[in-house]
């Protein structure tokens, strides 16, 4: 059975990925997009992000949103296919708007900034973006069970429970699996045309004589 939040979930106020942007701004393949989500120790409220896209043509910028209120650290761009680490810039809106973004973005919005190398109109680049959120309204503890609350506007998520975790509760419809670690992955497809408010409850298994879970 489902059980609804006590919190209100937070919609992002800056989108992982502004597409379509004038100027020197790259787009991106929605389709193609896919993000990972690892959660850490529940007391520490954080969360590793793996995210991966793909851009095509021209030369110009990558961007990638910081969500708002969530605190990141951790930051890398890798090109997928050389598996190549590529340089980056956390830049604010005012010098996003410098180089291209339309003038409705807030200026204490914050993004990952990715210098693209020339391409022709047809060539792709994948990336893969990798960060870690710190985010008490996103992911918290109560007693022995975890909740991570979070609108994802990204068409396909995977969320890793920690170690030792159950999932007993989900607002979606979710595929469970296992990984080879013994953790628990929850796997969503968005197909709606706008953020998808997910819910997921875990909780901690007992542990087995020897301390063993």
């Amino acid at each position: 059975m489902l059980v609804a939040s006590s919190r209100r979930p937070r919609l992002a106020t800056t989108a992982f990925v502004l597409f379509g942007l004038i100027g020197s701004v790259d787009v991106a393949r929605a389709e193609d997009d896919f993000t990972l989500y690892e959660l850490l120790d529940p007391a520490s409220h954080q969360f590793a992000i793996t995210y991966d896209t793909t851009t095509s043509g021209g030369r110009g910028y990558y961007f990638n949103g910081i969500r708002e209120g969530s605190e990141a650290t951790d930051e890398r761009v890798m090109n997928r296919g050389t598996g190549q680490e590529l340089e980056f810039e956390v830049i604010d809106g005012v010098r996003g708007k410098e180089i291209g973004m339309p003038d409705r973005v807030s200026d204490d919005a914050h993004f990952i900034m990715v210098p693209l190398a020339d391409m022709g109109d047809d060539a792709e680049m994948r990336l893969r973006i990798f960060k870690t959120y710190r985010d008490a309204e996103s992911y918290w503890s109560e007693g022995d069970t975890i909740i991570f609350e979070r609108s994802l506007g990204i068409r396909a998520n995977a969320v890793v429970l920690p170690n030792g975790y159950e999932l007993i509760e989900s607002s979606i419809p979710v595929i469970v699996t296992t990984e080879s670690d013994g953790r628990v992955k929850v796997s969503m497809l968005n197909d709606r045309d706008d953020a998808l408010q997910v819910r997921l409850v875990g909780r901690q298994l007992a542990a087995t004589p020897g301390g063993a879970r």
